[in-house]
């Protein structure tokens, strides 16, 4: 298993704590844990196209940044992403909505890391943790499309310039 699988595993662990452990604090875990999954995740794929030694591919690793990454997935959920190919290949859904849900839990992330005001409920917290093994699906189906691999581009260097 790899980082982001070992992940998504702990924050289906979390997500549902024993009685002894504090509850809000292993959801809000739970909920940042699902999102460093995904983004993970999208980080190795993009990182094993690339053919460099492993230091190399280390220091491409930590070039993906998470505003860079949120703002291109928006423009695939929205519809206005500027492809790389001319022509354009077409999105297929399961992109949609692996960009959704990577837009939905770094928001999501964001709440639970910083609004201690929150209350999480059990329901909320392993909806979206699903939802990360439903963008792992997603992923895993569309991985091989062309407009995969541009988007993962993309996820990099951010949109394309006119």
């Amino acid at each position: 298993m790899g980082i982001a699988e070992d992940l998504l595993a702990l924050a289906d662990r979390l997500a549902f704590p024993v009685d002894e452990e504090p509850q809000q604090a292993c959801f809000r875990r739970a909920i940042s844990t699902a999102y460093y999954a995904l983004f993970h995740l999208l980080v190795k794929e993009a990182v094993q196209n690339w053919n460099g030694p492993p230091t190399t591919q280390l220091g491409l690793e930590r070039k993906f940044e998470h505003r860079t990454m949120k703002e291109v997935s928006n423009s695939v959920v929205k519809g206005n992403w500027r492809r790389w190919s001319n022509p354009s290949p077409t999105v297929p859904p399961q992109l949609s909505g692996v960009a959704a849900a990577f837009v939905d839990l770094q928001e999501k992330r964001h709440q639970a890391d910083y609004d201690n005001a929150k209350t999480w409920s059990a329901i909320e917290v392993r909806n979206l943790v699903s939802d990360v093994h439903d963008a792992f699906e997603n992923w895993t189906t569309v991985r091989a499309h062309p407009a995969a691999n541009e988007c993962l581009l993309s996820l990099l260097i951010g949109s394309k310039r006119e």
